[in-house]
C-alpha cells in the first residue's frame, strides 16, 4: 500500500513543472490527493511535521518563516536503492547514512546534513519569494529518503494577523489566499493544527477547515502542546481529543513535541518520542494509544491510501482530459517541416476563412456576439439606413429660402409656374444630405472588413500572432486593397448621387407615383396651385356620361351621379386622369395663362422638391448597400487569394526572406517549450497512474 504514497510522489514531481500554474490552472484540472497542513504560527506546526520525519530541519525563527508551498516527500528506501545513491555519491558503505534528501530544483544532488537542508529551503524561499519576507505560490519539492514509511504532505504558510517587521501590510491575506487554494480542493486532506491551551471555537485552522470543509469529511486535527496544560483541565482535554468538542470524520490526534528548551539543547527525536509515550500513558491511560506522533503517522498512511484509491477514477480521467488540451495547443504551435508548402497553405485559409466569415460559413458560430458579414448587414440597417431615413426633406429650407430661390433665379423676368432651374438648385443643395452618411456608411463597412480578419479561425489567428512580421505583412494587404476599394467606391457613391443633383427629371413616371402617393394636402396643394380644373368627364363623347369633381380623396358628384357598377374601376380612371394632369403640369405642356403669386408658387417648390427628395432617397438607400456588397465586399473577396500571394508569399521567395518571415515570437517560443513540457509530465503522470488501479 505504500507504493501508492509513491505514486503521489511521482505525480506531485511530474506536476511541479507547472510553477505558478500549480496554484491556479492545474487544481482545476488535476486535482492531486495530497495532505496539506494549516495552523498559525505559533501552533507547533513545524514541530509536527519535523517528528514525523524524525529529524529537525525545518527554517525557525520571528515572523513568517515558511513563505512558499513546501512539499514533504518521505519515501522509504530499499537496500538496492539505499546502495545506488552510495554508488552514484562514490560514497563507501556507512551505517551512519541512514536518511539522505534531493530537492527537485536540484536534481542529482543529495544532502545528507539536515542543517544544509535547512540552509537550501532558506535559500529557494528567498529565491521564489524575495527577501522582504512576502510570500509565493511556487513550491519547493523535496524528497526525504528515510528507513520510518511513505508519506507525503504540504506544509503552508502559518497563519499570522499582524505583519512584522518588512512584512507586507496584506501578508495575511496573501496567507489566507494561499492556504484556502490548496485547501479548498476536493482531494486535499486538511491536517488542521490547533493547541490544546486555546479555545477550539476560535482556532484559525480550524475555521478555515469548518468554512472549506462544512462536514469535517477531508479533516484531521492534530492537537499540539499537551503538555502545557494545567492539570485541572485535562478532562476537558481528553473530551477535546475524544472528538467530543471538534466534529471531524478522519481524527483528532494528540501529539507532545520538543518544546522551545528541547530545541536549544538539541534534544533528538527519538529521545522526544520517548518523553510523548510516557506522558501519554501517565495522563491519558485509557486512549494514549491513539495519540501520538506514531499514531499520527499511522493514521495519516491510512487516510492518505484510501483518499488516493478513492479518487483515483476521476484524477485519471482529469489527466486524459488534460493531455488532449495540451496535445491540440501542441499542434497550434508546432514548427512547420516545409516552410513554402506551410505558408502557402496559410495564406490560403486565411482568404477562406475570411470568406466563410463574411458569408456565414464559418465552423464555430458565436452565440456571444455578432460577427462577419452579419456584423457588415448590421452597419447598414440599425446605422446607414436608420440616418438616411431619419434625414429631413426640406432640412434648413424655409419657405422664405424658397422664394429667394425662385426670385434669384428668374433674374430680370417674372418667374414661371414651374422654375426648373429654382428647382434644380433646391434640390441640389437637399439631396447633398445623401452623401455624407453615404460615405459615411463606407468607412464603417470598411472599418467592420478589418475587423474581420480578428473573427477568422482562432487556429489561424495563433499561427499569426506567432509570427509577428507575417501578422503585420496581412494586415498590410487587407488594408492596402481596402483602401483601393474605398476610394473607388466613394468616389461612384458621390457621383451617382451629384448625377440626380445636376441632372432633374421631373417628368419619370416613377417621381410622378411619389407624387400620387403622397399625402392628399400635397396633391392639392400642387395642383391648385397649377390651377387645373379637377372636373374630368368619364367619357366626353358620351352626352349622358356624369362630370365628376374630385379630389385626391373620394369623388364627388357634381350632379346626381349614375349608380356605379364597379367603383375599383372607377377608382383607377381617377388615378389615370391625376397621372395625366400632374404630367401636363411637369412637362411643361400646361398652357393656362394664370399669374401665380409668390407664396402658391413657394408651396408648389416645396412640395416637389420634399417628393422628389423622397423618390431620390429610395434610389440612393437601395443603391448603397448594393454598390458596397458588389464593389466592397465581393471584389475584395475575389482578389485576396490571390493578392495575399503575390504580395506576402512571391515577395518574400523572390526576396529570399521567408525563414525571416517566419521567425517566431519569443513568447511562443517559450509556450512551446512549456506546453511540450507540461504534455510530457501528463504523460508520465498517466503512465504512473497505471501502477494505481492493480492496487
Amino acid at each position: 500500500m505504500d507504493s501508492l504514497i509513491r505514486i503521489v510522489n511521482k505525480l506531485q514531481d511530474v506536476f511541479s513543472v507547472f510553477g505558478e500554474q500549480q496554484l491556479t490552472d492545474l487544481p482545476q484540472i488535476v486535482n492531486l490527493p495530497q495532505i496539506v497542513v494549516v495552523g498559525t504560527q505559533s501552533s507547533g506546526k513545524s514541530s509536527v511535521l519535523e517528528s514525523l520525519v524524525g529529524k529537525s530541519f525545518l527554517p525557525r525563527g520571528t515572523g513568517v518563516v515558511t513563505r512558499a508551498p513546501l512539499v514533504i516527500q518521505m519515501i522509504r528506501y530499499t537496500a538496492e536503492t539505499r546502495n545506488c545513491m552510495l554508488k552514484s555519491n562514490n560514497i563507501k558503505d556507512s551505517e551512519n547514512i541512514t536518511e539522505w534528501v534531493e530537492f527537485l530544483h536540484k536534481p542529482n544532488l543529495f544532502y545528507f546534513d539536515f542543517d544544509m537542508v535547512r540552509n537550501e529551503i532558506e535559500c529557494e524561499t528567498n529565491n521564489l519569494a524575495g527577501n522582504n519576507k512576502g510570500i509565493t505560490n511556487n513550491q519547493i519539492v523535496l524528497r526525504i529518503h528515510t528507513n520510518r514509511y511513505d508519506l507525503t504532505f504540504v506544509d503552508l504558510p502559518g497563519i499570522t494577523k499582524v505583519a512584522v517587521g518588512d512584512q507586507p501590510d496584506d501578508i495575511d491575506e496573501q496567507i489566507q489566499k494561499l492556504i484556502i487554494s490548496y485547501a479548498k480542493q476536493s482531494n486535499s486532506i486538511i491536517l488542521a493544527v490547533v493547541t490544546a491551551n486555546t479555545d477550539p471555537s476560535t482556532s484559525e485552522s480550524l475555521q478555515i477547515a469548518k468554512k472549506l470543509d462544512p462536514e469535517g469529511m477531508r479533516t484531521i486535527a492534530v492537537v499540539t502542546k499537551l503538555d502545557l496544560i494545567d492539570d485541572g483541565t485535562l478532562q476537558d482535554t481528553k473530551d477535546l481529543l475524544c472528538g467530543h468538542r471538534i466534529p471531524v470524520k478522519l481524527g483528532i490526534i494528540g501529539v507532545v513535541n520538543r518544546s522551545q528548551k528541547d530545541i536549544v539543547e538539541n534534544k533528538s527525536m527519538d529521545a522526544t518520542l520517548v518523553s510523548e509515550t510516557e506522558f501519554l500513558k501517565t495522563n491519558y491511560p485509557d486512549i494514549c494509544t491513539k495519540h501520538g506522533n506514531k499514531a499520527l503517522a499511522h493514521t495519516l498512511q491510512m487516510v492518505l491510501i484510501t483518499h488516493i484509491k478513492k479518487v483515483y477514477p476521476k484524477l485519471k480521467i482529469e489527466l486524459e482530459e488534460m493531455k488532449h488540451k495540451l496535445g491540440k495547443k501542441l499542434l497550434v504551435l508546432h514548427t512547420p517541416d516545409n516552410k513554402i508548402s506551410f505558408l502557402i497553405g496559410l495564406l490560403k485559409d486565411i482568404s477562406r476563412s475570411y470568406e466563410d466569415t463574411i458569408n456565414g460559413n464559418q465552423n464555430d458560430v458565436s452565440v456571444d456576439k455578432i460577427i462577419g458579414g452579419a456584423s457588415i448587414a448590421r452597419i447598414i440597417q440599425q446605422k446607414y439606413l436608420k440616418t438616411i431615413n431619419a434625414i429631413d426633406p426640406l432640412q434648413d429650407l424655409s419657405n422664405e429660402n424658397i422664394a429667394k430661390v425662385l426670385l434669384n433665379t428668374s433674374g430680370t423676368n417674372q418667374s414661371t409656374f414651374v422654375n426648373e432651374k429654382a428647382l434644380q438648385k433646391i434640390l441640389s443643395r437637399q439631396l447633398n444630405n445623401l452623401i455624407e452618411p453615404s460615405l459615411d456608411c463606407v468607412e464603417l463597412v470598411r472599418s467592420e472588413m478589418l475587423n474581420i480578419l480578428n473573427s477568422i479561425d482562432v487556429r489561424l489567428l495563433d499561427t499569426l500572432r506567432r509570427y509577428p512580421q507575417l501578422n503585420e505583412d496581412v494586415q498590410k494587404v487587407f488594408e492596402k486593397l481596402l483602401e483601393e476599394n474605398v476610394n473607388n467606391i466613394k468616389e461612384f457613391i458621390a457621383s451617382y448621387i451629384e448625377s440626380y443633383q445636376e441632372c432633374l427629371n421631373t417628368a419619370n413616371p416613377d417621381f410622378i407615383l411619389e407624387i400620387v402617393k403622397s399625402n392628399n394636402t400635397i396633391q392639392e396643394e400642387i395642383l391648385a396651385a397649377a390651377n387645373i380644373s379637377n372636373c374630368v368627364n368619364e367619357d366626353p363623347t358620351d352626352n349622358h356620361s356624369t362630370q365628376h369633381c374630385f379630389t385626391f380623396g373620394k369623388p364627388i358628384p357634381q350632379a346626381i351621379a349614375q349608380p356605379i357598377p364597379d367603383k375599383m374601376a372607377q377608382l383607377k380612371k381617377i388615378e389615370i386622369n391625376r397621372i395625366q394632369m400632374l404630367n401636363q403640369l411637369l412637362s411643361g405642356l400646361n398652357n393656362q395663362e394664370v399669374t401665380l403669386e409668390s407664396s402658391e408658387q413657394v408651396k408648389l417648390h416645396r412640395d416637389l422638391s420634399l417628393c422628389y427628395f423622397e423618390y431620390i432617397r429610395k434610389i440612393v438607400r437601395d443603391f448603397v448597400p448594393k454598390r458596397i456588397k458588389h464593389k466592397m465586399i465581393n471584389s475584395f473577396l475575389k482578389v485576396l487569394d490571390k493578392r495575399l500571394n503575390e504580395e506576402i508569399f512571391q515577395t518574400y521567395l523572390i526576396e529570399k526572406k521567408i525563414d525571416e518571415v517566419l521567425l517566431e515570437d519569443e513568447t511562443f517560443t517559450k509556450d512551446r517549450n512549456n506546453v511540450e513540457t507540461k504534455l510530457d509530465a501528463v504523460r508520465k503522470a498517466l503512465k504512473n497512474m497505471v501502477d494505481i488501479q492493480y492496487f
